[in-house]
Order: C-alpha cells, then structure tokens, then sequence
C-alpha cells in the first residue's frame, strides 16, 4: 500500500495502536474499563487479570496461527478470515481465563480468582508462558515431527496434544509448585529462574525460526536426531541465554533501581527476553526478507538490528516510557513498567496484522485491466 515503506508504516500503525487501545483497555489510569485502579492494592489484581487475559489470548493465536495454519479461517476471504480468527482467540483467551480461574480455582485455590492480589490469575497465566514455549517449539522449531506423514488438520490436532503434554510437564515442574502455598516453599526450581529460563528458550525458538530458519538444527538430515538437536539447542541455549541477559541487565539497570526493596531483578531476564522476542517477530514476519549475501551474513546481520532494538526497546520502556506514556506504578522516580505484559500486547498486535489478517492491512486492491485503460 505505501510501496518499500509498507513494513515501516505497518510497524509505527502497530505501536501507535497499542498505546491507543492500552490507554482504552489497560491503563491503570485512564482505562475505560475494570483495569483502572484506585490503589496500589486494586492496581496489582487488576493487572494480573488483564495480563491473564492477554496471555491465554496469545496463547489462542499460537493454537490458530500456527498449530493448525490457519484453518479453518483461511476457507475465508480477507478480511472477514483474520476477523473471525481475531474473535476466536478472543473467546479462547476469555474461556482459558474463566476455565483456571473460576473452575479449576474452585477446588484448587492456587488458580482461584478471590486469592488476594490475583495471584491466582498470574498462576493461571504463567500455564501460558509454558505454553507458549512448548507450542512454538512444536509449531516452529520440529517441522511437523513426528506427524510429518499425516495429513492436515488431524497432523494438528496431533501437534497439539504434544505440545499440550509438553506444557503439562513443564506446568507441573516449574511453575505450580512455586505458586501452591504446599508446595512453594519445596519447588524444583524457583519462579523467577524458571520464568527467565522459559521465556530465554522462547527468544531462542522465535529467533531461530525468524531469522536463521532454523540453523544450526536445520542442517541434520536425521529427522529424530533434528528433533532431538532443537529441543536441547533451544532449553539448553535458553538457560545460557537467560545468564547472559542477567549480566547484560547489571550494565543497563540503574543501581538504585537495584537496591530498592521488592525489586523483582531475577524476573528481569524475562522482561528482556519478550523484548527481543517482539522485533524478531516484527523482522521475520513483517520486514522484507534480507538482500544481503551470503545468507550467513544476512542472518547475523538481521540478528545485531533486532538485538539493539530489543535492548533499546527495554531502557527506554523502563526508564520512562512505562510510567510517563502507560501509567505504570513507577518503581523509584520514573523508573518501572512490566514488559511482558505490554510487549505481549503488542507481539499480539503483530501476530494479528501478520498471520491472521496476512499483511492484508498493510495491501491495496491491484487494479482491474478496465482499469488501467
């Protein structure tokens, strides 16, 4: 629609859009809706709902973008096709907030929506951040394994119950116990590693696919070994990943920041790590593919943008942008936000404009020959 500036303008509409509609829906300020909060107390629950919300959301688009390509939407024309699919990850992230909070809550408190400052919704929502990691890992990084020789959609359904068994285990291990009050004080694993740990093995399944199709996994011509190679790259790269992130993190936080008491630091590795996974997604789905030859260069090439972009995207985000812009609780000065949960929002916004309409938005109708004449 705007010719080699199309990609340009699609990502600055997308930006705008979602500070437009966090203003509408999210701000704990000026929201129009129940996540306006009075008080710090109201600000943390409300927070956590909305975060639900957004993650099963996410989680909705993962299961009909990528899981099962689609389908059924694309028997649609754009873009009533990326309307309903749009309406369904609505409906699938408001029934998987409902279905943790309110029935599983029912007899398990861990996930119950009365627990006091939605730690229930949070729990409920952490479920997704496994989820996440195990369907985009199926989706993206396996090529079909080991359903290559069934035949779409049941190759779907097939792949999402491996990934629904994937998540389980990871639910199970990594997060439930850190939010059962019998169990938090004995968990595997502590919440923030594990939470830094999955969302670094995230980056490293998003960035794989995105901008180096898959190398160096791609290359093995055994298809069990393959599978193999990518489920160790990605969680053992991630753990290496989230380390990394945690010494970066030390050079471009604010020492007082730092020292203020109730600081979540270790969870910082996460907030960083969605940072990367928002511009690799924008470079891989929305930006043109790379002239540059060779391809080993295009690829470290895209890989040094996307990652001066995430580390730009994060500093500017807390050190004024989450509290001046969004109205997010400000931990010392101007300093504070959550990017997971505003990066999520915009990486849907991408999602959407990219897989479910198609880039439709950002086209223009070719003119008929009647005319060009």
């Amino acid at each position: 629609m705007f010719g080699p500036a199309t990609p340009v303008v699609a990502i600055v509409v997308i930006f705008v859009v979602s500070i437009v509609t966090w203003w509408l829906i999210g701000d704990p300020r000026w929201s129009l809706v129940g996540a306006r909060a009075d008080n710090p107390a109201d600000g943390a629950t409300t927070s956590a709902i909305v975060s639900c919300l957004l993650f099963w959301t996410i989680f909705g688009h993962i299961f009909t973008g990528f899981t099962f390509a689609n389908w059924p939407f694309t028997k649609l024309r754009q873009p009533l096709s990326g309307v309903a699919q749009v309406v369904v990850n609505l409906i699938i992230g408001i029934l998987g907030t409902l279905l943790f909070t309110r029935v599983v809550g029912h007899w398990d408190p861990t996930f119950s929506a009365a627990t006091a400052g939605g730690a229930g919704y949070t729990a409920a929502a952490f479920i997704v951040l496994i989820g996440f990691y195990a369907y985009a890992f199926a989706s993206a990084s396996l090529g079909g394994y080991p359903f290559e020789s069934v035949t779409a959609p049941l190759s779907s359904v097939a792949q999402w119950f491996m990934a629904a068994f994937i998540t389980v285990v990871g639910v199970v291990w990594l997060v439930y116990p850190n939010f059962s009050a019998a169990l938090a004080a004995n968990a595997p694993v502590s919440l923030p590693t594990a939470a830094g740990w999955v969302y670094s093995s995230i980056v490293i399944v998003i960035v794989a696919a995105m901008q180096w199709q898959n190398w160096p996994w791609a290359g093995i011509a055994n298809r069990h070994l393959r599978s193999l190679a990518a489920l160790v790259i990605t969680l053992g790269g991630g753990y290496v990943l989230m380390l990394a992130f945690k010494g970066l993190l030390h050079g471009i936080m604010p020492g007082y920041v730092k020292d203020v008491a109730g600081f979540p630091f270790a969870l910082e590795a996460a907030e960083l790590g969605v940072c990367f996974s928002l511009w690799s997604l924008i470079f891989g789905l929305i930006v043109a593919p790379s002239k540059i030859s060779p391809v080993a260069v295009a690829r470290a090439v895209r890989t040094v943008i996307v990652t001066v972009l995430a580390i730009l995207t994060y500093v500017v985000f807390m050190r004024f942008f989450a509290t001046t812009l969004l109205h997010f609780p400000a931990t010392r000065d101007s300093y504070g936000g959550n990017p997971l949960l505003w990066m999520d929002w915009t990486i849907l916004l991408v999602l959407w404009y990219a897989v479910a309409f198609g880039g439709h938005l950002g086209t223009k109708r070719a003119r008929t020959g009647a005319a060009h004449k």
